[in-house]
């Protein structure tokens, strides 16, 4: 069976990119080359030239090689998919190429079907009311700590099984401390945990541990993970996101606050439009918490701008989809969902919503800019503008003086092109030097020197100069003065795109509009005048030059241009708080992209929700408003069938390893049906009756027996509950990569606890070599894992190497894997090396005996004391180390050996 991730890949990334590009000449309705790329057969037969796919085998499918114009034959002929579409066609012919529904064709339903819904449709268990469930009687009442435990011990006597013993003290409280903070518990917490033999003992546990700040660090992280959090755009340009550590922030208080998650909820759709708590301030918190929407991946730089902020749009549809309700409306986006009763016109009704929501701060240009709000009063925000407005304008200026003293520079030096052409070429025949050719020749020494270097061959492909390369004695002169020629000609057409922008900005400003973007030399389509003419180029002007080639006249406007920039520099108000957001922007009327083809238009919608969810009479948003705060009520209605439930299922899903429902964002017929839909229910009421508080969620769970069962399942609970489905025993889990470096971190007191703030500086984005494109190393920090930056299109290889995911599309929970770079991480990485020695200096610090210190480093790193045997075995082989090294440093290294051997160990990495 397919998975239901590889099928949403498929209808999201594979089946719009067929319809728009390959469809139309190779369909059931005309199979040019006799290939059908409409149906799963056809895809499969191939074409008149073979297979075209062979799944699992990107680099030898055709498909993969036409569309990434590596063949003669390059497809679609219009032009060359996005880098971003081809990469998704190559990751699903390596995921095998499923087709979902293989028997049907991939043409989409009519736009304008009615909302018919067959009873299967309407019947279907996620779409039901929560029921007001009544715990079952059961048996062994003995066992029933609250509510939760008769619904779980109740299937478990239908199966003739029992749940498992308790789990001891030790593993209990170590399950706990992590499962709420992300850390272990320290020396003096489990000793009084041990000591205290009351009755409320873990429940005062569980308290002392929701009050901690590192609660929300920890819990805050789960929904990061939904909300696809990171600080860049990701994509080709990966510009930064400066603000969206305010987001990150927002989402840790919020839970560590337990603010309502209705309100939770709200303020992540529509915090904007909230009024703030007092009149004359801003909500901060509002505008700050529409990160949600706001810190998704962006093509900022995509030309094709209605298509990007469509992109945007159905990525604002599918987190949010997925996040709060449990639904992959985005398959929707091209065709009626093939799965579950949401139609285009429902995806089109909610994209009218998120189209009426302002992303960026202005679409047009070759790279679109982000959209950033101010958290203070407009007028505090206006004056700040007001000096950056002048600060711009006097760099305009300086720009354009500087533009006009280069390009009347390079004026000069055109009509001697060919000459510093064939002048450079005889330097690099060895037969003279700059310094003579130039004063032979009456060349520029410095000019001359720059064409040496710029024609020298070097392995970068360069077709530009390949006939200047190729060129003999012969021919070098003609084709110099070819080389002038077109240069000249493309100097000219410069000149007049110049004048048209010129006179473009002069209009905008007229009409009180942001003026287009200058042109770049590249506007002319011609490599070679390009380079030639840039900065660097040969006949350019760097700042370092201009005190050689301007008049004096130039220089001294120019220095005087620089000393205004700084002088409004110093008198500038700071740049006041601002937050990755969004905001209401102009209302669009949308219509049905018919295929999701933006140029097809089909029948106009409003501003709706999912019919299936609200009846066929339910009117639509009113005109004026984007729809957001609409969309937000909606969901946080008591009524609602699936916030709570999706809710509440993550909940569960965080604290046992696997949900009630285990497909945690996927509700529809493709997701699984719950394994305890009566106890789902249950909670989902007592959520919504407790005023949404997660907190009051936990202490549900927590308290219960089957909470604090033991992880380890007798011969016939493994034999008749194989994937623990019936909730027999607890789930054993691998910590997550923030939990085990933190962890390291906290052994010897190393873990920095600083709350909030940001570790990354800059904006925009960098050279595509640059090193400053990578991630932040998280071996330069002490601060807890979730507080590192993470750029989109470089996360760090720590993450990457424990399932971190990609902080790109929203998350229902993250793989596991065990493979063996993890193992090598233990043994071989610098950051294991150093927190390693850092645990046994911090052991060698007490002057106890060795066996005391063997017994910390257990406590400390796996949560128990070690038996006598353990301690034992550790001494002899610490002694026999340092026997076998020596030296001065040998009891360290051999304790940290040690340390090392107790920190990759299973029982340190997998909680019980």
């Amino acid at each position: 069976a397919q998975s239901p991730g590889a099928a949403e890949f498929f209808e999201t990334k594979i089946r719009p990119v067929l319809a728009q590009h390959c469809f139309k000449c190779h369909s059931s309705e005309l199979q040019m080359a006799g290939l059908n790329l409409s149906t799963a057969a056809g895809l499969l037969k191939g074409g008149e030239s073979g297979p075209v796919v062979i799944p699992g085998e990107p680099e030898n499918s055709r498909l993969v090689a036409v569309v990434s114009y590596q063949e003669k034959l390059k497809m679609p002929p219009t032009g060359k998919l996005p880098d971003e579409q081809i990469a998704d066609i190559r990751s699903w012919v390596k995921m095998g190429a499923s087709w979902p529904d293989s028997e049907a064709v991939a043409t989409p339903a009519p736009a304008s079907k009615p909302a018919g819904f067959t009873k299967e449709q309407r019947e279907f268990w996620s779409f039901q009311p929560v029921a007001e469930c009544v715990p079952p009687p059961v048996k062994n009442r003995g066992w029933i700590s609250n509510p939760i435990d008769s619904f779980i011990l109740s299937k478990l006597e239908s199966k003739g099984l029992k749940p498992a013993p308790p789990a001891d003290k030790w593993t209990l409280l170590r399950r706990a401390t992590f499962d709420l903070t992300g850390l272990p518990p320290t020396e003096k917490e489990i000793a009084d945990f041990l000591t205290d033999r009351s009755p409320g003992a873990f429940g005062r546990v569980v308290e002392r541990l929701l009050t901690s700040p590192r609660y929300g660090e920890h819990w805050g992280r789960h929904w990061l993970d939904v909300a696809r959090y990171a600080d860049s755009t990701g994509l080709d340009e990966d510009h930064r996101y400066p603000y969206a550590w305010r987001y990150r922030d927002y989402v840790i208080d919020a839970f560590n606050r337990d603010l309502p998650y209705d309100r939770f909820l709200t303020e992540q759709l529509a915090g904007d439009l909230l009024p703030a708590g007092k009149a004359g301030e801003v909500n901060a918190n509002g505008i700050v918490a529409t990160g949600f929407l706001a810190l998704g991946p962006k093509p900022v730089a995509q030309q094709d701008k209605m298509q990007m902020v469509y992109d945007v749009v159905d990525e604002q549809i599918d987190v949010t989809s997925k996040a709060f309700m449990g639904l992959t409306v985005a398959c929707a986006r091209c065709h009626d969902h093939k799965f579950d009763p949401i139609s285009t016109k429902d995806y089109y009704s909610l994209a009218s919503i998120f189209a009426s929501t302002k992303s960026f701060s202005k679409i047009e240009g070759t790279v679109s800019r982000l959209f950033f709000e101010p958290l203070v009063p407009k007028e505090v925000y206006a004056h700040y503008q007001e000096y950056q407005n002048r600060i711009e304008q006097k760099k305009t200026e300086l720009d354009e003086l500087q533009e006009e003293e280069a390009r009347q520079f390079a004026t000069r030096l055109r009509p001697r092109l060919a000459d510093y052409m064939l002048a450079a070429r005889a330097i690099h025949r060895q037969a003279t030097t700059v310094s003579d050719t130039a004063q032979r020749q009456g060349l520029d020494a410095a000019v001359l020197d720059k064409w040496v270097k710029y024609l020298e061959q070097d392995e970068a492909p360069r077709p530009h100069l390949d006939d200047w390369h190729k060129a003999d004695d012969s021919s070098a002169g003609r084709i110099a003065a070819e080389y002038q020629k077109r240069f000249e000609a493309a100097a000219v057409l410069w000149e007049e795109t110049l004048s048209k922008w010129k006179k473009k900005v002069e209009s905008a400003l007229k009409n009180q509009m942001p003026p287009p973007e200058r042109p770049k030399p590249d506007a002319v389509k011609d490599r070679f005048f390009a380079e030639v003419s840039s900065a660097k180029g040969p006949f350019g002007l760097s700042e370092k030059e201009q005190e050689r080639y301007l008049s004096p006249d130039a220089r001294q406007r120019l220095s005087q241009l620089r000393e205004e920039i700084e002088a409004l520099k110093k008198a500038a108000p700071p740049e006041p708080p601002m937050a990755c957001a969004v905001a209401d922007g102009a209302i669009v009327k949308q219509r049905v992209f018919v295929r999701g083809n933006y140029n097809n238009v089909g029948e106009e919608v409003g501003k709706r929700f999912p019919v299936i969810l609200t009846g066929e009479d339910k009117p639509p948003v009113s005109d004026g408003r984007s729809g957001r705060l609409e969309l937000a009520r909606w969901l946080t209605s008591p009524n609602h069938p699936l916030t709570a439930r999706v809710m509440t299922n993550r909940i569960w899903q965080w604290h046992f390893g696997e949900g009630l429902v285990r497909t945690a964002s996927n509700y529809g017929k493709l997701g699984e049906a719950p394994t305890h839909p009566e106890l789902l229910d249950y909670l989902a009421r007592r959520f919504v009756e407790s005023g949404w508080s997660v907190k009051a969620m936990h202490r549900l769970i927590m308290l219960s027996s089957a909470y604090r069962m033991s992880s380890i399942g007798s011969r016939e609970q493994v034999e008749m509950d194989p994937g623990n489905r019936l909730v027999s025993r607890f789930n054993r889990r691998r910590l997550q990569v923030e939990e085990i470096r933190d962890a390291f971190l906290s052994f010897d007191g190393s873990l920095d606890a600083t709350i909030g703030g940001t570790l990354q500086s800059g904006s925009g984005t960098d050279g595509e070599n640059s090193e400053k494109r990578l991630s932040f190393n998280p071996d330069e920090s002490r601060r807890r894992t979730v507080y590192l930056p993470l750029r989109r299109s470089n996360l760090p290889s720590l993450l990457n190497l424990f399932d971190f995911g990609d902080a790109t599309t929203t998350s229902e929970g993250r793989m596991r894997t065990n493979v063996a770079p993890q193992a090598l991480f233990m043994m071989n990485s610098r950051f294991v090396a150093e927190r390693s020695l850092a645990f046994a200096k911090f052991l060698l610090a007490d002057a106890a005996a060795g066996a005391r210190r063997i017994e910390r480093a257990y406590v400390i790193a796996v949560g128990r004391k070690p038996d006598s045997d353990e301690t034992s075995g550790a001494l002899q082989y610490i002694g026999a180390f340092q026997q076998r090294l020596g030296g001065p440093e040998s009891e360290l290294k051999a304790w940290q050996s040690f340390c090392r051997a107790l920190m990759a160990s299973n029982e340190f990495i997998y909680l019980e």
